[in-house]
């Protein structure tokens, strides 16, 4: 986080409206909202611009009284972030009557001594005119009412804030596209995602406990690992259709199948303990029918007994079911020992940089008609001729090939020639599309 950009953590009890403010402020759908308690657990942290000011902004989750490890580890993340504040939002529902967590939750605020601006929210309730006196009770000078659902929200809390955040400026020094690299992690619930993300990050930036489904937003940070910036994404664990149970299951698997889409590689993680399941084949399929390069992380290895043996059965195994990405880069680790993490990184790497590899087209041309020669078993179809390729686009590699048959090519010639194309420029384990294209007859011109 760039520390010449102000701050701003919203902080309170659950339910109040925080990431309901996060997302009107942003612009748009970061956080999950709804009306179950204590939905949020991770804090979010977005750059967001107000007409002529930028600022950090950070989505905390609900700061709560009852005793229980995952409360305690949620209550010590709000706490860090207020103490990085340079201002604090402090949201209260002001329909209701204060409870005792909005005054343990001041009280918090207050011994930081940080700047605090009161966001009563929900003001347009009928019961606010029954309440709205105990804004009194917490002595902030600065307050405003609002309702977080509605766009006139945007400016008054811009009113508040104009003078005391930072001026739109460019940032000369930030790393062009090209360096920066966004990795998804997705899994089922509890295979060791976040946990995986906390060994990349260097420190713990998420939540973890032994409990399914602690993690239910997106949560993104960046680090350095050489040249190159990491997006982080932790996504919340993809269950099954039959097992989704509820609007935030629902959210949940709507935001880690957005970032699949989104993201330069994906890193699937599976408990070594439980194997590749259905459901893992599944999203695997549509990691590479999506296109994105792919990194398979068997996680808890430390706990495999005949490490060797199961290694080649997994192998084995996945070399009969991915087809369509053959070679694919596949790592068994434990993310609770730091040594595997220079391992994932430079994996990370290797796949970005083959995903992005561009192949000269005289070079393609002087291989390709070959091809047909080095498949004992395989023949071109027929009187089908192929004249011409060349990759048109990258991430991932893409080719257009032209050919003389208006009919359609059969789907084993296809594969074929992908196959091929995979083994010989080195693109092993990398989702390769192909454009099969009737070359026009240059003598045959429509008058």
């Amino acid at each position: 986080m760039n520390n010449a950009i102000t701050n701003i953590v919203i902080v309170g009890r659950s339910n109040v409206g925080k990431s309901t403010l996060y997302n009107r402020l942003l612009g748009r759908k970061e956080a999950i909202t709804g009306d179950e308690y204590g939905l949020t657990r991770d804090y979010q942290s977005e750059k967001c611009i107000l007409n002529d000011i930028e600022f950090y902004l950070t989505d905390t989750a609900g700061y709560n009284t009852k005793k229980s490890e995952l409360n305690k580890k949620i209550n010590h993340t709000i706490k860090e972030q207020v103490i990085k504040a340079d201002i604090i939002f402090f949201v209260v529902d002001i329909s209701t009557n204060l409870t005792s967590e909005d005054r343990e939750c001041w009280e918090l605020i207050r011994k930081k001594k940080k700047k605090t601006i009161l966001i009563a929210n929900k003001a347009e309730l009928k019961t606010v005119k029954n309440y709205e006196h105990q804004i009194n009770d917490f002595g902030i000078e600065e307050f405003t009412k609002i309702t977080a659902l509605s766009k006139n929200s945007i400016l008054l809390i811009y009113n508040l804030i104009k003078d005391k955040v930072s001026k739109i400026k460019k940032d000369f020094n930030k790393l062009e596209d090209k360096d920066t690299i966004r990795i998804t992690i997705v899994g089922q619930p509890n295979v060791g995602k976040s946990t995986l993300y906390n060994l990349l990050y260097g420190k713990n930036r998420v939540i973890t406990a032994p409990i399914s489904g602690t993690t239910r937003d997106s949560i993104l940070s960046s680090m350095r690992y050489r040249n190159y910036n990491f997006n982080l994404i932790d996504t919340a664990g993809l269950r099954k259709k039959n097992k989704i149970s509820d609007g935030v299951d629902q959210a949940s698997a709507y935001y880690s199948r957005k970032e699949i889409r989104y993201a330069n590689c994906v890193i699937l993680v599976i408990d070594a303990l439980k194997g590749l399941s259905s459901q893992d084949i599944t999203l695997s399929n549509y990691i590479i029918k999506e296109g994105r390069s792919f990194l398979l992380i068997f996680n808890k290895w430390d706990l495999i007994k005949n490490q060797y043996d199961e290694e080649k059965k997994v192998i084995t195994k996945i070399k009969e079911i991915f087809f369509d990405a053959k070679g694919i880069n596949i790592l068994f680790i434990s993310s609770k020992e730091d040594r595997y993490k220079r391992k994932v990184c430079e994996a990370i790497l290797e796949i970005y940089k083959k995903w992005n590899k561009k192949i000269r087209t005289s070079d393609l041309n002087r291989w390709f008609p070959s091809i047909w020669d080095s498949g004992s078993n395989q023949k071109i179809p027929g009187s089908l001729k192929f004249k011409y390729i060349a990759q048109n686009k990258i991430r991932p590699p893409t080719f257009n090939i032209y050919h003389n048959k208006n009919s359609k090519v059969p789907k084993v010639a296809k594969r074929y020639i992908i196959n091929r194309i995979r083994e010989n420029f080195g693109f092993e384990g990398i989702p390769i599309r192909i454009n099969l294209m009737t070359a026009k007859n240059p003598f045959n011109k429509k008058k």
